[in-house]
């Protein structure tokens, strides 16, 4: 019987032993299948990171230059820290650093050249392949040290190059004329066409009577841009009068550029997306991108619309156009109606008789109230009365025995 249990213990001990050795071996060819994957999966992300980090650059530097346009681009790259945020102007982010190489001034002291290059922090791990780019935006990849560098193909390129010379200035126009015209109504009909003509469309209109005879009109039109002096010419000569004349203009190139900007990163970052969904094997893995692509997507639709509605603003400026009549001078009446003045004081005695016939039936219908005060007055009077008395007897007996009840003399 002893020798069956230890028999039994051995193989028990066996047995365990058996399956540790089998769980290592099966954890260690998961190890080994999930590490290169895993490593893949890391250097892609860190890969296209680089890249969306020089278009962020590039962008902050043509807008840097256009700002400043006697310095031309910056002298190092902590002077886009409030563009690229602190971690990218530090030098170093996912991986890579960056090394920003302004070029020698010119005769005037005008930096116009560049040149930034993002290298893997630890080759082989953190990234594969190299990345530079110069003023003229092209991005350029160079695979290991000593490969050659070849521009980057990322279904990206064309849409992601900034230009080399500052970006056209993008306004939003708005002016306001107020107009002295014989017909309100007719004079906005003119308006109207004349927003035709140009292209345009007319955004709102609205009209008033002000009294006396005078009317007021006030219609919004929407020109393009570029021929929007020429339509606020000819509605100015609408008016037989030009009463007062605004004009304002708001530079919106630096949004747009961010605009721009976040815009070409956002897609870098679905396609990058997209990769790792594409790589990834397992459903937690797949539903964690999924997510991630959907919170990319919407962000690239919200900025997209804002992007369409700052160029739609951008194209169409605003003209607001007030059409209003002479005012006329009016004789001086005098304001006297007698039959006015007695339908007022009848009223008026009609409304001061009904005040006291409320007033009448009020006290009326408050009579037997006021009548159970008036007895419950006198009697708390009249049991006031007989207690006064009460304590007086009980107080100078004497004195009312002999029918003294006068004050003493003092």
């Amino acid at each position: 019987m002893q020798a069956w249990v230890a028999a039994t213990k051995k193989r028990s001990v066996g047995s365990w032993l058996a399956t540790l050795v089998v769980a290592a071996l099966v954890i260690s060819i998961v190890v080994a299948i999930a590490t290169p994957n895993l490593l893949r999966s890391r250097i892609a992300a860190n890969e296209s990171s680089a890249v969306g980090s020089i278009r962020t650059i590039n962008t902050a530097l043509v807008t840097y230059s256009g700002q400043h346009p006697g310095a031309g681009y910056p002298r190092d790259l902590s002077d886009l820290a409030s563009d690229i945020g602190p971690s990218l102007a530090s030098g170093r982010k996912s991986g890579y650093s960056f090394r920003y190489e302004p070029q020698t001034p010119d005769v005037d002291g005008v930096v116009r050249r560049f040149r930034v290059n993002a290298r893997p922090v630890a080759p082989g791990e953190s990234g594969k392949r190299s990345f530079s780019s110069n003023e003229s935006g092209v991005i350029s990849v160079r695979s290991g040290a000593a490969g050659h560098e070849e521009p980057l193909d990322d279904g990206l390129s064309q849409q992601s190059v900034p230009r080399s010379a500052p970006p056209s200035r993008r306004m939003v126009r708005k002016a306001s004329l107020t107009l002295i015209v014989t017909d309100p109504a007719a004079a906005a009909e003119k308006i109207r066409v004349i927003a035709n003509r140009f292209n345009g469309y007319v955004d709102s209109v609205r009209s008033s009577d002000e009294g006396a005879g005078a009317r007021q009109a006030s219609i919004v039109i929407r020109i393009p841009s570029v021929r929007f002096d020429d339509a606020r010419r000819e509605a100015r000569a609408v008016g037989e009068r030009l009463r007062n004349e605004e004009d304002d203009a708001r530079d919106v190139t630096g949004q747009y550029v961010d605009l721009e900007s976040n815009l070409r990163n956002y897609h870098a970052e679905e396609a990058q997306y997209l990769e790792i969904m594409r790589r990834s094997g397992s459903i937690k893995d797949t539903l964690a991108v999924a997510e991630r692509l959907a919170d990319v997507r919407g962000r690239i639709e919200r900025t997209q619309a804002q992007l369409y509605l700052l160029a739609h603003q951008t194209e169409m400026a605003v003209l607001e156009v007030t059409l209003c009549m002479e005012a006329l001078a009016q004789p001086v009446d005098v304001h006297w109606h007698p039959q006015a003045e007695v339908k007022a004081a009848f009223w008026s005695a009609a409304d001061d008789l009904s005040t006291y016939a409320n007033f009448m039936i009020a006290v009326l219908f408050r009579l037997p109230i006021f009548l159970l005060w008036a007895a419950s007055g006198l009697l708390f009077a009249g049991g006031s009365w007989r207690l006064l008395c009460w304590m007086w007897k009980r107080l100078f007996p004497a004195r009312l025995a002999g029918g003294g009840t006068s004050v003493p003399a003092i």
